[in-house]
């Protein structure tokens, strides 16, 4: 049985691979809403992490929301045609 957990809540820092370890925590809890907190990585590394854990969260949970925190607002000119309905920059 997965756990479930109240908060889904996952600050990603440093290197190695971090969408792998959104991926792991995807697969072992239960986590329709997760949040995301990129602030402490580049525009383009946090993209790239965005767009994957999107990708990985919808075929598990089409109707569940990725929430993500940015250091920056101009992520959003970089995903913006980008078809990544589960997303949401907070």
């Amino acid at each position: 049985m997965r756990e479930k957990r109240s908060e889904n809540y996952l600050k990603l820092t440093g290197s190695g691979s971090l969408a792998g370890r959104v991926k792991n925590y995807i697969k072992k809890y239960d986590c329709p809403v997760i949040t995301l907190d990129l602030s402490a990585l580049n525009v383009f590394e946090a993209s790239k992490i965005m767009l994957l854990s999107s990708a990985y969260h919808y075929s598990k949970y089409p109707k569940g929301k990725l929430r993500c925190h940015v250091a920056s607002d101009s992520i959003m000119n970089l995903i913006a045609g980008l078809p990544a309905k589960n997303l949401e920059i907070v």
